[in-house]
């Protein structure tokens, strides 16, 4: 206690003066403080503060915060200091601070704004509470709840013209093959030609025409898709592995949305570290519809890390062990590994369709794509965001 000297010299003052002015000043000073502790003891568990905010954002965009602070107690707090940690990639400086005065049921809010900089999963706080008597004779402090959990969801860049191989009839994404058409599009008619089924005959248009008329549909493809991120730091080059594993993240969340957009099942195959669990490994989502299994999507790569694990290629057989024949496996990984060749090439003989996008800067790259065309496989190298204009 910083007083008990001050406290000391004025008692012995007393005692050896014999003054009664100054006990009484002892014994004001001793209750001021004791009445101090215990005002400070029952109001502060009065204090409660709690965050209104949306959990999730997408990269880019801004959020504002509102902290309500409320005083449900009966005893008022003089002065309340609070401090808000919050992340250096959200917010500049990484702290909101304010002092407020609360009356007994009173409540005020602190707000600030978010700006989503970068994708990831956060944490907003813990809030540090301040508060003393108006004679700084006595403080104490509170840390309120640890934290609410914030996501950014990652960078989407729109795709127009992606074009994925598929094999799978009736489906929804219009294709320039006539491989399939898919009688839920109608498209019109046309005349009748030999070898022509007659359910196809449309019979009102061919009444109105005075001659057979068939109907036609649009050709569809379906694009039942995988897309496997590889995000072993060991398959990236030491000076490319913090943008070429973000540029990685940006892609699949790219590709993901384009396909969720256009109502085609996705899934995802993530090889990486996964932020709220710190486990390494595999994690695979079935391929699925919707905008919540979107979202899900989305979160897992907001919630992915580079770290070290297992090889790419071992792997790719067991992400891929649920998928059917005609079936398309977009492959975002570092560039060339040591068997991926002989991986990829399984997955062609099983009748899927491979794409893969390689995002570091190896020189080895170019004839490792020139051994991939031999087997069927598009490859395809983005060292920037730009890049993607190829598929815009």
């Amino acid at each position: 206690m910083k007083l008990l000297p001050v406290f000391c010299f004025i008692l012995l003052l007393a005692f050896f003066s014999g003054s009664h002015s100054l006990f009484y000043l002892f014994y004001i000073l001793v209750g001021l403080v004791v009445l101090s502790r215990l005002w400070i003891k029952h109001a502060l568990p009065g204090l409660a503060a709690q965050r209104h905010f949306p959990a999730r954002a997408f990269y880019g965009e801004e959020v504002a915060v509102e902290l309500e602070i409320v005083n449900r107690g009966w005893l008022p707090l003089l002065w309340v200091m609070l401090r808000e940690s919050l992340p250096l990639e959200l917010h500049t400086p990484t702290f909101e601070q304010r002092v407020v005065s609360l009356a007994p049921r009173e409540r005020t809010a602190l707000q600030y704004r978010l700006t989503c900089r970068r994708r990831g999963y956060y944490t907003l706080g813990p809030l540090v509470s301040r508060t003393g008597d108006f004679l700084g004779l006595a403080h104490d402090e509170v840390r309120e709840q640890p934290g609410d959990v914030f996501i950014v969801y990652p960078k989407i860049i729109p795709l127009r013209r992606l074009e994925l191989p598929s094999q799978l009839p009736f489906g929804t994404v219009a294709s320039r093959q006539r491989f399939f058409e898919d009688p839920s599009r109608f498209l019109g008619v046309r005349d009748y030609e030999p070898g022509d089924s007659l359910r196809q005959i449309h019979w009102t248009s061919s009444a109105r025409a005075g001659k057979l008329q068939v109907k036609r549909y649009q050709p569809a493809i379906a694009l039942h898709t995988l897309v496997f991120l590889d995000l072993n730091l060991e398959a990236y080059l030491v000076r490319n592995r913090v943008p070429a594993t973000e540029l990685g993240v940006v892609i699949a969340a790219s590709v993901a949305a384009y396909l969720s957009q256009q109502r085609q099942p996705v899934g995802l195959a993530l090889l990486g570290r996964e932020a709220v669990t710190d486990q390494s490994g595999l994690q695979v989502i079935p391929p699925g519809r919707g905008r919540e299994h979107l979202m899900r999507l989305l979160e897992t790569l907001a919630r992915a890390e580079a770290a070290p694990t297992a090889p790419l290629a071992p792997l790719l057989a067991q992400a891929t062990a649920g998928l059917g024949w005609g079936s398309t496996v977009v492959v975002i990984t570092a560039g060339e590994a040591p068997e991926l060749w002989a991986a990829l090439l399984q997955l062609r003989r099983r009748g899927c369709h491979v794409l893969l996008v390689a995002t570091d800067m190896q020189p080895a790259f170019p004839a490792f794509q020139a051994r991939l065309a031999q087997i069927g496989v598009p490859a395809c190298w983005f060292t920037s965001e730009k890049d993607l204009e190829l598929w815009q």
